[in-house]
């Protein structure tokens, strides 16, 4: 995961909803100034009339636009929002795959995590470029990641699970992947470790996603919460984890999410939790 001197071009799409221009170009500035090359379709200005970004048609051309560019590794999302399940389902899905791309954001983006990681391509769940300089604090524990540092992550242990934990890490926010149950796109969580995320939902509504994820999924192998920001109490939502999926060990207080000073991670890999501290396998 460390950027070389062939993936100096990035490319960057919006395959959801629009984004603020003033806080996007100063991503685009930052990533110049620090060396990189964005690469990105030239009507991405254009006013959007709605809550997406373009048509279904001109969010399909520009991702597969970069998905062809063989100068780009790296597709960083301009933003979150809505509709990435739409683009996704306008692409061309073996080109997406085969392409092999290393797509980069989070929040409505966490229908591409599922996508690429249920095809055995990893993922990077991180802020995206409208958000880059609002937050550097985040945005430079990205660049961290990209640049090969070994990140450990320190969990807190709801119920604890056997001494060592090893499987693929996988998830992002829970709302969308909660939206993608039931059709061709629901996540595989057969023997993986879940990590979720979420902002602005009450407890009665994760309660209900809770549910559906029970009863419509396998059992993941254990289960980590990032922040629920905005969601009430913390201490509610992990008892309703350890109720709603009991002999499944549970973590909690991992340092992603909508939130200031996020932490980036890579998903679709190999990861460990021994004692409290997940790192990579």
């Amino acid at each position: 995961m460390i950027f070389n001197s062939n993936s100096k071009y990035i490319g960057i799409t919006a395959p959801a909803s629009d984004f603020n221009k003033k806080g996007f170009l100063e991503g685009i500035e930052y990533l110049k100034n620090r060396g990189f090359i964005p690469i990105f379709n030239k009507d991405i200005f254009k006013n959007s009339k709605n809550y997406l970004k373009g048509s279904d048609q001109y969010r399909k051309n520009s991702f597969e636009e970069l998905l062809n560019d063989s100068r780009i590794k790296f597709i960083f999302m301009a933003r979150g929002g809505y509709g990435s399940v739409r683009t996704l389902n306008s692409l061309d899905k073996k080109l997406l795959v085969k392409s092999k791309k290393i797509l980069i954001g989070f929040s409505d983006i966490t229908t591409f995590h599922i996508f690429m990681n249920n095809n055995n391509i990893a993922t990077i769940h991180a802020p995206m470029v409208n958000a880059f300089t609002r937050d550097l604090e985040s945005t430079e524990k990205l660049f961290s990641l990209l640049n090969g540092e070994k990140k450990e992550y320190y969990l807190e242990v709801l119920r604890a699970g056997t001494n060592n934990i090893e499987s693929i890490l996988v998830g992002g926010n829970l709302a969308v992947i909660l939206s993608l149950v039931g059709t061709k796109y629901q996540l595989n969580l057969k023997y993986k470790i879940l990590f979720v995320e979420d902002i602005n939902e009450p407890l009665y509504k994760i309660d209900r996603m809770l549910m559906q994820l029970k009863l419509s999924s396998d059992k993941p192998k254990a289960i980590i919460l990032g922040q629920f920001t905005d969601c009430g109490n913390i201490k509610e939502i992990e008892t309703l984890f350890l109720n709603m999926f009991d002999n499944i060990p549970i973590y909690s207080k991992l340092d992603i999410g909508h939130f200031n000073k996020t932490d980036s991670i890579i998903l679709g890999i190999n990861y460990k939790i021994v004692d409290n501290i997940l790192k990579l396998k």
